[in-house]
């Protein structure tokens, strides 16, 4: 599976709905010294940028947080929730409109003893909820805003990338509302969460 071609930027320099909906069934991948944590994507949710009161650039709001927002297709946006946990999301759309993707939920697949001992749980009973969440996921495969925010995932030197995986058929895919967003006023109801169906973990 490892040897499966990486997502390119051209995948990402497109509309950010499309992007989110076939990112899922490919693979997230973490290069690590003790070796590869491998995850499918099953959950993600779409962030429209400008147009989106749900989105960290909402308006072209432009930060010292959201500067990475701005950079090419493929670049990896991380910021922290509530002080603790790091949520990465990948920069979708041509470079300048801040667009992104957020990866909300991994099926493990790979390195699976790996996100254990980062997550600090045993397998058993705890493995369906190694990944079933974007702090989860981010801990499970140590991933954080110093190691990788606006690194480039298409480049072959990142240590955190993407790869192809099935082609996901859309009456295989649910939409619902995005998860914690309550503030963002009409735009807390666009239906901008995907997930798979019948996921299998």
């Amino acid at each position: 599976m490892i040897e499966s071609k990486r997502i390119t930027r051209d995948f990402f320099a497109r509309s950010t709905e499309l992007v989110a909906r076939e990112l899922l069934g490919n693979f997230l991948v973490r290069e690590t010294r003790k070796g590869l944590i491998v995850g499918r994507i099953t959950e993600v949710e779409a962030y429209l940028g400008p147009n989106d009161k749900a989105s960290h650039s909402y308006n072209y709001r432009k930060t010292k947080r959201t500067n990475t927002m701005y950079m090419t297709p493929g670049t990896l946006y991380i910021y922290l929730i509530y002080g603790m946990y790091y949520c990465l999301n990948v920069i979708t759309e041509p470079e300048g409109m801040p667009c992104a993707v957020l990866i909300r939920r991994l099926v493990p697949i790979d390195g699976i003893e790996l996100m254990c001992e980062n997550r600090n749980v045993k397998i058993g009973k705890n493995f369906k909820n190694l990944t079933d969440g974007p702090g989860k996921l981010c801990m499970a495969l140590k991933i954080t805003k110093a190691r990788f925010n606006g690194k480039d995932s298409c480049s072959n030197s990142s240590k955190l990338f993407f790869i192809e995986g099935e082609k996901i058929k859309d009456n295989s895919i649910v939409a619902n509302k995005r998860i914690g967003i309550n503030y963002a006023e009409e735009d807390k109801d666009r239906l901008l969460r995907f997930t798979l169906k019948n996921e299998k973990l």
